[in-house]
């Protein structure tokens, strides 16, 4: 492999992100040279403890974008374009998020389209000069030590979980709304620590399957790799996580693969045993100093981001935006909620409901605050209590935007157990399921009718989509099932420019490859890209009275 000069400045701090780090120049006040970072296993240990902290920094793209803070606001996003996740305060223009929820500025002229292709290949390319660089340090040194291995592994991780995301958010699946049968079977494009700048502005859309198999072979590293690794921070993938990557990919790669299916079962298996994982209790989840945004409170959370204060912001923040408690937030104004529909369908005992205020007022919710009974009663109906913020500090925006951001809990493990299982055997798959409701509906009054795969698949996924409402999880298996959205409908309590209907998957989830991206890389003329979305749903008008 030919080498390339690089030249690496030492962080300060780790919040410094690799991309903006690696250089080509020649080293100036502050600086270290490659070389000279391969020998100081400190500043490797801060590189490594880059990777992570650049996915949770506010306004790294945009400032004026509040919706900008990386990872966590990523999947925010996701969550707006479901069915589900709506927002019900007077002035809907405090919904950063907005726009994906209504499916506008979608096409590839706005910053809403380059916001996944600019963090996402930016993280890779961090991986990517992470994994160059042990590399290097192997040829040079004739092997690693354990630790640089377990650096290593940690990078492959990381990336192999940035491709799993991209194949999904960049594979055109067919739907009603949009249309280009030459881009299908077409994803992302696959960036490795191999490639120059020539590679990059030759390099196209790679196959789907091919982006699997480079997830897969990542994986396979990190296997290895991480085979006896201690991680000493949640933000450190182990080595249930590894195999918690490989059940989500199989289970996606499935649809090509029918194969893959067992091997989903197998990993979500494998990785709930490794990590000796339980699901989270009701009193855990309902807990209104902890509840999901501390991991040391329960044995769900697998991976998770961390917060440091010297990053904090008031606005450019996941629990300023999701949190309904914090009063220093955009919450309290956008009132992120749930759709009534959707509420309604959840069983009436199942402790899950209580992440959102019932119109009865029937429960008595907990609260941070020290008054919650009276808290409880000003809140309007639906809105979502599932966040806390940190610490349960709703008035001190430095604390309570300070709590952990959930990546991978094991309860998605046992989710995708029961639906690869179902596959082969439907009993098998709706006895794993009312397993997991068990859990939820504590009575044991739960049955699942299903009678054939798709409406087992279905009524799985809508679990799915209660358990993990907020956590980004729901779009891409909505995606894979061909599962549409109905927003509008009489009686809907969702806003008027919210209210998009699709029959089966909607074309907002294909999303588009921004125009920098195809004005700079000749192998993707615009022919090559997915189409815009913008537009393409009508909305719900409701009938006139």
């Amino acid at each position: 492999m030919k080498k390339i000069a690089k030249y690496i400045l030492v962080a300060i701090a780790p919040a410094l992100l690799l991309s903006s780090c690696i250089k080509e120049t020649t080293p100036m006040n502050g600086a270290a040279t490659e070389s000279q970072v391969m020998n100081s296993p400190l500043a490797l240990q801060a590189l490594v403890a880059a990777i992570p902290t650049a996915m949770n920094l506010p306004a790294t793209y945009n400032s004026s974008m509040h919706c900008d803070f990386g990872y966590p606001a990523i999947r925010m996003i996701t969550d707006a374009m479901l069915e589900e996740k709506i927002v019900v305060g007077d002035n809907t223009g405090y919904d950063w998020f907005g726009a994906w929820a209504q499916g506008r500025s979608q096409g590839n002229d706005y910053a809403y389209a380059q916001y996944f292709w600019y963090f996402y290949y930016k993280w890779i390319k961090n991986t990517n000069d992470m994994i160059r660089m042990i590399n290097d340090m192997e040829v040079a040194n004739g092997g690693l030590t354990q630790e640089q291995k377990e650096y290593l592994g940690i990078a492959y991780t990381y990336r192999a979980l940035y491709y799993l995301d991209l194949v999904r958010f960049y594979e055109f699946k067919p739907n009603n709304y949009t249309s280009r049968p030459e881009v299908e079977g077409l994803s992302c494009v696959l960036a490795l620590e191999t490639e120059s700048m020539e590679d990059a502005r030759n390099n196209g859309r790679a196959k789907v399957e091919d982006v699997y198999a480079q997830i897969f072979a990542d994986l396979a590293k990190a296997e290895e790799l991480l085979a006896n690794y201690k991680r000493t921070s949640i933000a450190m993938p182990d080595l249930s996580v590894v195999y918690g990557l490989y059940a989500k990919a199989y289970l996606e790669y499935g649809e090509k693969d029918n194969s893959a299916f067992a091997k989903a079962a197998e990993y979500a298996r494998k990785a709930i045993t490794k990590g000796g994982y339980s699901p989270l209790t009701q009193t855990q989840w309902e807990d209104p100093t902890n509840g999901f945004n501390n991991h040391a409170s329960n044995n769900s959370w697998m991976w998770a981001l961390t917060t440091s204060s010297e990053n904090i912001g008031n606005l450019h923040n996941f629990f300023a935006h999701s949190a309904q408690e914090a009063e220093y937030g955009y919450t309290p104004l956008s009132m992120p909620a749930v759709l009534s529909s959707f509420f309604d369908r959840v069983s009436d005992a199942d402790f899950r409901k209580h992440s959102w205020i019932d119109p009865k007022r029937e429960y008595a919710y907990k609260s941070c605050y020290p008054n919650a009974e009276e808290y409880i009663a000003s809140l309007r109906d639906y809105v979502s209590i599932k966040f806390r913020p940190g610490g349960g500090d709703y008035s001190d925006y430095a604390v309570g935007n300070c709590g952990e951001v959930n990546m991978m809990r094991m309860e998605e493990m046992l989710f995708i157990e029961a639906e690869a299982e179902g596959r082969a055997n439907l009993e098998n798959g709706k006895a794993l399921l009312k397993a997991i409701m068990d859990k939820r509906i504590l009575d044991g009054s739960y049955v699942c009718a299903a009678t054939d795969f798709e409406t087992f698949q279905e009524e799985l996924i809508f679990q799915k989509r209660v358990e993990f409402w907020g956590e980004g999880v729901a779009m891409f298996d909505c995606k894979r099932a061909n599962i549409g959205m109905t927003r509008g409908y009489e009686g809907t309590n969702a806003p008027a420019t919210y209210c998009l209907n699709t029959e089966g998957r909607s074309p907002f989830w294909n999303i588009v490859i921004t125009r920098q991206e195809t004005n700079n890389n000749l192998a993707i003329p615009e022919t090559q890209n997915n189409p815009d979305p913008t537009g393409t749903v009508p909305l719900w008008i409701a009938p006139a009275e």
